[in-house]
């Protein structure tokens, strides 16, 4: 008589050693030598015109960690205030190869709209700002 096969199946918990679910976004500002020079891994993402307009309005302040990325569905030209957003930005002007186009300083309150041709993304970042980055990687 045969001794019948057994398979025994070991589950491995999601948080011990598999990333499960969707990994979150996140976005890295890149020097030209390769190196980063800021990561952010709280990234919240602005994809409809809806979400563009509202963007930081009404939001708390942004931490060092923190980016909204502005999503636009064609590369076209793009501008931002920061009229009725509480506390002070940068807007770093991004193409869709990832090379950055124009960072804006904006104070909390400020009515200028600067505005610049050939971005895709707009990400929205404290005023700790670019720190000599002329790229973004951006993984949504």
């Amino acid at each position: 008589m045969t001794t019948p096969q057994v398979s025994v199946a070991v589950l491995v918990s999601c948080t011990t050693v598999l990333a499960c679910g969707p990994t979150p976004p996140s976005l890295e500002l890149v020097r030209a030598d390769g190196a980063v020079a800021r990561a952010f891994d709280g990234v919240e993402r602005a994809t409809t015109p809806e979400a563009r307009a509202q963007g930081l309005v009404g939001h708390a302040g942004l931490g060092p960690s923190d980016a909204m990325v502005l999503e636009y569905p064609v590369v076209d030209t793009a501008c931002i205030t920061n009229a009725h957003v509480t506390f002070p930005i940068v807007a770093v002007y991004v193409a869709q190869d990832g090379t950055i186009v124009a960072t804006e300083p904006l104070a909390a309150h400020a009515t200028s709209t600067p505005c610049h041709d050939a971005v895709r993304w707009v990400v929205e970042i404290d005023e700790g700002g670019t720190r000599g980055a002329t790229r973004v990687v951006f993984r949504p």
